[in-house]
């Protein structure tokens, strides 16, 4: 589906101004707040995750990518502490916790995901990103699946693979040949999760995580990698983005 052009400068002028309200996350429904440093639930820090009193407080001079990144944060945090994921998981718990919490994130919260695309969009350099008109669905056609995506500055490559080599497994990585292997039947919000963790498998490996490693050492390499993805490795994000976006019609069949 595509959009005439002036219809796209006409969400893009007003959107910003609507940053999401409330987020919810397995159990918890927290508010989203922008507020004064001296208000905030921890001074030293850009945004919190306000578990006791129900809130994300974001810092309300941020702005830009810094105000993704601290969001983007605040999702990551509150996507392990819902899924009592903490100090002591071992590594392939960080992967999914992180996998299934971003796929639930855009799922049930449609405002905050467009909210955080567009903020992304609006602010990275490269002209490929369009990361608001992949999650509004105004796309000509879905992005295609990438074969290549560089993390840290070393290229991983991403292949789908027939049953018959799967193993019973829905994905692979291969940590000495840096390969993220997709089992080609997949489709929905499954393909969406597998494709997150096994790259998330790569993320770790870039940033030479252990299998049983320091809780914010998961937190910092997941928020690092795949921020590195967005900026510098835009056709995998609008990949990605749309396969969360419209999960009825992700397949990897043609891929």
């Amino acid at each position: 589906m595509s959009t005439p052009y002036s219809s796209v400068v006409s969400y893009r002028t007003r959107w910003p101004s609507r940053a999401p309200s409330q987020i919810a996350l397995g159990p918890y429904h927290l508010k989203v707040e922008f507020r004064e440093r001296s208000r905030m639930y921890d001074r030293r820090k850009r945004a919190c995750v306000n578990i006791e009193d129900g809130r994300i407080e974001l810092r309300e001079d941020l702005a830009g990518l810094q105000l993704a990144e601290a969001f983007f944060e605040c999702i990551i945090r509150l996507s392990h502490f819902s899924k009592g994921c903490q100090q002591g998981c071992i590594e392939e718990a960080y992967t999914h916790s992180f996998a299934t919490g971003m796929v639930e994130f855009a799922q049930r919260n449609p405002q905050a995901w467009q909210w955080f695309n567009l903020l992304l969009a609006q602010h990275l350099s490269s002209k490929e990103a369009q990361y608001d008109r992949v999650v509004h669905g105004f796309v000509d056609q879905p992005p295609a699946m990438p074969t290549q995506v560089f993390i840290g500055g070393h290229p991983v490559t991403l292949r789908s693979i027939p049953k018959a080599q799967c193993a019973g497994a829905f994905g692979w990585y291969h940590f000495s040949r840096r390969e993220a292997q997709l089992y080609d039947g997949l489709t929905g919000s499954n393909l969406a999760v597998v494709a997150l963790h096994e790259l998330t498998h790569a993320v770790h490996h870039t940033y030479d995580l252990k299998k049983r490693d320091l809780h914010r050492n998961f937190r910092r390499a997941q928020l690092k990698g795949w921020l590195g993805i967005m900026k510098r490795s835009p056709h995998v994000w609008r990949w990605l983005a749309w396969v969360m976006s419209f999960p009825a019609k992700a397949t990897l069949e043609a891929a």
